[in-house]
């Protein structure tokens, strides 16, 4: 740690603290500016009604006509980009990781919020934050600029749900490729200090709340809810990964077409998102923190469907080409799991369904288990839970992993090529 001190360095941590400051005030303005964004939305919502079918898609499309003409830099969703920080061309560093990207992604995904489509600005804080860090990576060699984007990638996913030690579990999980101590001792310092910016401002709140105690009856047929999610959690994750691959990834008639048509799939998928909207009640609309909360808190049982009607809109909102990510979308799909196995297997409180299904179904999509069970911890502050957390994850990530590769690493083949 003493490096920290030497003259030649301290310069450049200072540098790197002050950048952690702005992360963290960066990550507070787009968590409001979303917020605001979804509530605006269901107040048009209430207003329009069936004219969501109108309203939804052309707002999508607009939001796909700047993105082509003026916002490239904003497309996807953050996470797969910052996952191949360590094997991406250097060259295309600058391409993916630019201080414009701030405003173009804050300005379209909360367009897209506004249009109510099924996804999150979680990925894009992790850009966001690795674009801020680069300011002063680019000062240094390959090697080490790439580390800047990493401890910037961290800071960013930290702040986007106040999970510091999730942030930093990533890092080690993820996306750390040196075993340099110096280095992953400045990633945690950069981590905790964008998180006390963010918790200095929002206060020290748990993302989907706090799950009270009454609600987690720990016994041992706990585990055999835990493995049977694990299963579900991990087939369901391996069904989104194969749409969105064959929808936008593989090299097929229909992708080709999508990629000559961008505005027609738009259209299309904004009507589409727009029909399971009001079929599920609103439900679908969103990124699912609003009704996540009220379920994991016992105000609110989420219907069976409710797994169906948020991995389809989540999966058409993708395609319909809006900037955005799928990392929070992915807890509350896991909330609809856990809710769906509830409904026709109800040995115990809904709340820890929903808590397993959550790390089953995000541990699954990312394959990282450790984060995923670090920060479903950390968001819900239900660490007495933690052991049957540990089983439905590892579950599903071993049933995931028996169909191929996991979806971020299909995406990070676009960035490394």
């Amino acid at each position: 740690m003493s490096h920290l001190f030497k003259k030649n360095y301290l310069k450049y941590n200072l540098e790197c603290i002050l950048l952690a400051i702005v992360i963290g005030a960066i990550s507070v303005f787009f968590i409001e500016t979303v917020h605001y964004s979804f509530s605006l939305f269901q107040l048009i919502e209430h207003t329009i009604g069936w004219w969501l079918v109108v309203y939804t898609p052309l707002l999508m499309t607009g939001i796909v006509f700047l993105l082509k003409r003026y916002f490239p830099e904003a497309e996807g969703s953050g996470i797969p980009q910052s996952l191949a920080i360590s094997r991406m061309k250097f060259e295309n560093l600058e391409e993916h990781f630019r201080i414009r990207a701030i405003f173009s992604k804050i300005l379209l995904i909360s367009l897209g919020t506004l249009s109510g489509g099924t996804l999150g600005r979680e990925g894009a804080t992790v850009q966001i934050g690795a674009s801020i860090m680069d300011i002063v990576g680019k000062n240094f060699s390959e090697l080490r600029r790439r580390f800047f984007l990493v401890i910037g990638a961290a800071a960013g996913l930290a702040c986007a749900f106040n999970t510091p030690l999730g942030g930093i579990v990533f890092v080690f999980e993820e996306l750390i490729k040196s075993s340099k101590i110096k280095f992953k001792f400045l990633a945690i310092t950069c981590v905790a200090v964008s998180c006390v910016v963010a918790t200095g401002i929002l206060g020290n709140y748990s993302y989907f709340g706090r799950v009270s105690r009454e609600h987690l009856e720990y016994n041992q047929s706990i585990y055999l809810v835990a493995i049977i999610i694990g299963i579900i959690a991990g087939v369901f994750s391996v069904l989104f990964t194969i749409s969105v691959k064959k929808l936008m990834l593989d090299d097929s008639k229909l992708v080709r077409w999508r990629k000559k048509n961008p505005y027609k799939n738009a259209l299309i998928c904004g009507v589409l998102v727009a029909i399971i909207g009001i079929l599920s009640h609103g439900l679908s609309f969103g990124n699912g923190y609003y009704e996540s909360r009220l379920a994991l808190s016992g105000q609110m049982n989420l219907p069976f469907y409710y797994v169906f009607a948020k991995m389809g809109s989540a999966i058409l909102t993708t395609n319909a080409g809006i900037p955005g990510g799928y990392f929070a979308t992915a807890l509350s799909i896991g909330n609809g799991v856990g809710g769906l196995v509830h409904t026709f297997f109800a040995i115990s409180n809904p709340q820890q369904y929903y808590l397993l299904g959550m790390v089953a179904f995000l541990a699954a999509l990312t394959r990282a288990p450790a984060t995923a069970i670090v920060m479903v911890l950390e968001i819900t502050s239900s660490q007495v839970f933690v052991l049957p957390i540990i089983v439905a994850a590892i579950v599903s990530n071993v049933v995931a992993k028996l169909w191929g590769k996991g979806l971020y690493e299909y995406q990070i083949q676009k960035y490394i090529k």
